[in-house]
């Protein structure tokens, strides 16, 4: 094997290699150098070099393909692959190179390196790569594996009978919101991997902070007047910055505001629109449901050169446009109007060349520059700069982490600066073998004698080994065999013979869990020891308050990753991280997926997302440790005199609750308990019933303490909330009533009163007839009651006669006396007909009303058990396991109010 470097060795741009293994040789890129006078690859070279076979793209970045026609030229029989979406940009970007070139040639007065007419002979001639990803070139077969990046950019693995290479061209392992990230081969061991290094000395900053902190600065310089100028990578970067914008607008997190696209950002951004299968699941289902993700009508507006100027003179704005490096396009023409004025803002996030625009606004940034040089005009710089790390490249940690899962013979870092390359040289354990090559180089690989593989130790490894070793570090969630409940461990090492991993609990101890009983892995955990055992624990105690308040509209209905759930409910606090990730186990395993790498994904549909919202699902945690629940329950009543215990009740094999049992629980209005109630479910998860008992011994001593003197046992009436005392009433009687009113829910009476209570009592419960009319014989009398009620629409069940004051009184029988107080005008008018007094029945129909209550209640809302009368207060109350919406709710209670007289009360199971 022998590998060639022609130009992005020890540079960023012309990446050009040329590889022989055995009798086959292959060009995998070439690329153009953004500046200086020399911008092609070092081409001389091959006339010394085997003719290539095949030439491979790995993306359609310029730097990777911007000196092809001259490629092309050379060798015009051999064939060029490409993915598809990298053919289609090729059709975009190779005419863009062409204009670059162009004005770099005329700013140096020198020769262009190729003729547009090479540029169409190109793109004519590019060919799709096989949609199985493999190739058969002479002795060697190529597969292409995905390298995240940019739309469409792969990596080569290439290997023979002898030996074996992966060339990853630019790599990105996550954190870009349109496509997925590299795919790190688990099924590979490559005797040698030429590894790009554009990031190899540094760490990327957090995703999530940098987009937050990208759009919120972008609003604030629109709200205060100015325009937010974004160069940006016309493939790639500005597709990012248009759905960060566009995503925290949508969620309300910035105020709305037009974004205007400009230069090469919007065809290629059609591209991408294109080739939804490509993109992450979130992107492409908004391409299918809307047409497109990134120029959204009213939104991101895809403008000419010509609207320019109308632009700038308008309304504030946010404005992405090409180049990233401001070396000429769109972006330059904008810098040239905002960069003077302090009310605007020009925000970089990308990779910056040493010799850019883009780089010397860095500097100004720092204070070590004050002017910009742009198209060879100086300018004053006024205007807010800053940056912001979105890197599309691997970071120095990611980079690392994929040599030692390939575990290759020998390292060969390209694509980066000194720096970066040296930094990452280091990183890289010895055993490698990282090699910083330089461009115009061949590196020779000696075959082994055996003919398999090259010269060098090999390192052997097991996959499934590698992916055990991954999750130490990681938070893991594990549920250990016949236990109910789940737990949380942070791996400290594992045992990949046995597939074991040894976890440190929130209790400080190490538990041993098989690799089986692992449910989910929140991530590597960075914080500290203490700090994981303190999220755990009380998450795991109780997790309804990081639950409750999740919203789980934002989660669309695909299968997504955990990790992917977390970005779209936009969460960063780990408690609520550790209680999503714990609800998520709640769910029906039909929606639950494992791919083949091991990655769980969970659907939530309509339903699924309801039932999350209204914690309607078994997630463990929604309720305390019943103890601790009833702790907070006796602290809370500790200075209400009337509180007397509470306890678990239990009515059904699902229906547990708090029971608070009161000397007077009529003391507590309906109000209050509902207050009293939602207040202790917030605080515990517990559902809170109150026991109706009424400690009838204790109105004795309060009614002593109340009047200061002994008092015998008064009457207790229970169904008329009414106690009654054989005293006289004192001069302060009134106020005494009030006060015991307040503190027991009963009326009280002295001896007068109730007198005069029961003769005013009867007196309004009979209607008598005022006129002179003969009594109707009583059968008659009866009949014409039956007939006077259906005239006036009342549902009458009974009418007799009874005694009352030796008088003889027709009593009519309603389904409640509640009802019967709406018809008092009707039996005012029966009366003087049948020339007799006329009453209603005080007692309800009590199986009449449950009755109706049972035929009124939707099998939707799942009533359990038959209602419950509290004659005393009017009321029946229904139990229920789902909660109905307010407006049927009072549909239905509104119903059973008209036709018995009671007032729909509920209590949730």
């Amino acid at each position: 094997m022998k590998i060639t470097v022609l130009g992005g060795g020890s540079e960023i741009g012309a990446s050009c290699l040329h590889i022989q293994m055995g009798a086959s040789s292959i060009l995998i890129d070439a690329g153009m150098r953004m500046h200086g006078e020399n911008v092609l690859p070092m081409f001389g070279m091959l006339e010394d070099l085997s003719k290539p076979d095949v030439i491979l793209v790995t993306h359609a970045h310029a730097d990777h393909i911007g000196a092809l026609p001259v490629v092309h030229t050379l060798y015009p029989d051999v064939p060029i692959y490409a993915t598809p979406p990298t053919a289609d940009l090729m059709q975009i970007m190779m005419k863009d190179s062409y204009k670059i070139l162009t004005e770099q040639t005329r700013q140096t007065q020198s020769l262009m390196p190729y003729t547009e007419e090479e540029v169409t002979n190109l793109l004519q001639k590019i060919l799709i790569f096989p949609a199985k990803g493999v190739i058969q070139v002479g002795d060697m077969k190529i597969t292409a594996y995905r390298a995240g990046h940019i739309i469409g950019a792969v990596m080569f693995f290439i290997e023979t009978n002898e030996e074996s290479l992966l060339v990853t061209g630019d790599i990105s392992f996550g954190g870009s919101r349109t496509i997925p990230g590299a795919k790190v081969p688990q099924n590979i061991r490559p005797d040698v991997v030429v590894m790009e290094s554009t990031y190899g000395n540094r760490l990327h900053t957090d995703r999530n902070t940098e987009e937050k902190r990208l759009a919120e600065n972008v609003a604030a310089t629109v709200e205060n007047g100015g325009f937010s100028l974004i160069p940006a990578f016309a493939l790639g970067r500005a597709q990012e910055v248009l759905l960060i914008l566009q995503d925290y607008m949508n969620k309300g997190l910035i105020p709305t505001f037009p974004i205007y696209v400009d230069g090469l950002v919007t065809p290629v951004s059609r591209v991408y629109r294109s080739y939804p299968h490509y993109l992450k699941g979130p992107v492409a289902h908004r391409i299918r449901t809307s047409g497109d993700a990134f120029l959204t009508e009213g939104r991101c507006i895809a403008v000419k050169a010509q609207d320019r100027k109308e632009i700038i003179s308008g309304k504030p704005a946010c404005i992405v446009a090409s180049s990233g490096m401001l070396t000429g396009g769109a972006s330059a023409w904008y810098a040239k109007q905002l960069v003077s004025d302090p009310k605007h803002a020009v925000f970089i996030t990308g990779y910056q060349d040493e010799e850019s625009p883009g780089r010397k606004l860095l500097a100004l940034a720092e204070g070590t520059e004050h002017s910009l040089e742009i198209d060879g005009t100086t300018y004053e710089v006024n205007c807010r700069i800053d940056k912001f790390g979105l890197s599309a490249h691997a970071d120095a940690n990611e980079m690392t982490r994929f040599i030692e899962t390939l575990k290759p013979t020998y390292t060969m870092l390209v694509h980066g600066d000194d720096d970066a390359r040296s930094s990452l040289s280091t990183k890289i354990h010895p055993r490698f073998n990282p090699i910083l090559v330089e461009n115009g180089e061949t590196y020779p690989f000696k075959k082994r004698k055996e003919g398999k593989g090259i010269i060098g130790k090999r390192y052997k490894t097991n996959p499934e080994q590698d992916l055990l070793r991954r999750k130490i570090g990681q938070v893991l969630l594990y549920k250990k065999d016949g236990k109910s409940t789940f737990k949380f461990g942070l791996c400290q090492n594992v045992h990949p013979k046995t597939a074991t991993f040894f976890c440190e609990t929130p209790k400080g101890k190490v538990d041993r869990v098989e690799a089986s009983q692992v449910v989910e892995s929140l991530g590597t955990w960075n914080l500290s020891i203490e700090m994981f055992q303190k999220v755990a624990t009380e998450v795991l105690s109780f997790s309804r308050p990081y639950v409750k308040d999740v919203n789980w509209e934002l989660v669309p209905e695909y299968t997504l990753s955990l990790q992917e759930i977390f970005r779209f409910l936009n969460v960063i606090k780990e408690t609520t991280q550790f209680s999503i990730a714990l609800a998520l186990q709640s769910i029906p395993e039909t929606y639950r997926h494992t791919d083949p790498e091991g990655t769980i994904g969970y659907k939530l549909d309509d339903g699924i997302r309801f039932r999350l919202s209204n914690l309607d699902l078994p997630i463990q945690g929604l309720k305390m440790n019943p103890n601790q629940a009833m702790d907070i329950v006796r602290t809370y009543f500790t200075d209400d005199a009337r509180f007397l215990r509470c306890g678990v009740q239990q009515l059904g094999t699902e229906d547990e609750h708090i029971l608070l049992s009161f000397q007077f629980p009529d003391a507590f209005s309906i109000e209050e308990r509902k207050q009293i109630r939602d207040l202790l479910k917030e605080q515990t998860g517990w559902d809170i019933d109150f026991s109706e008992s009424v400690r009838h011994e204790a109105f004795q001593p309060l009614l002593q303490s109340l009047l200061g003197e002994y008092v015998e046992m008064p009457s207790v009436h229970v169904n008329e909330q009414m106690v009654v005392t054989k005293q006289k009433k004192p001069e302060n009687g009134t106020e005494i009533a009030k006060k015991f009113h307040d503190m027991t829910g009963f009326t009280l009476h002295f001896a007068e009163e109730e007198m005069e209570r029961q003769f005013q009592a009867d007196e309004s419960q009979y209607f008598g007839t005022k006129s002179n009319v003969e009594p109707m014989e009583i059968n008659q009398a009866i009949a014409t009651a039956k007939s006077f009620a259906k005239e006036h629409g009342a549902i009458l069940y009974k009418a007799s006669r009874k005694q009352w004051d030796g008088k003889l009184v027709m009593e009519l029988h309603f389904i409640s006396p509640e009802v019967a107080e709406n018809y008092r005008e009707m039996m005012q008018e029966l009366s003087e007909r049948i020339g007799m007094d006329v009453t209603f029945a005080k007692q309800p129909k009590q199986n009449e009303i449950i009755r109706i209550t049972k035929e009124m209640i939707p099998a939707t809302w799942k009533m359990s058990k038959n209602p419950s009368l509290h004659m005393d207060k009017s009321e029946v109350s229904v139990k229920l396991s789902t909660e109905p919406g307010a407006e049927e709710w009072e549909e239905v209670a509104s119903v059973i109010k008209e036709r018995t007289g009671y007032d729909l009360l509920m209590r949730k199971i």
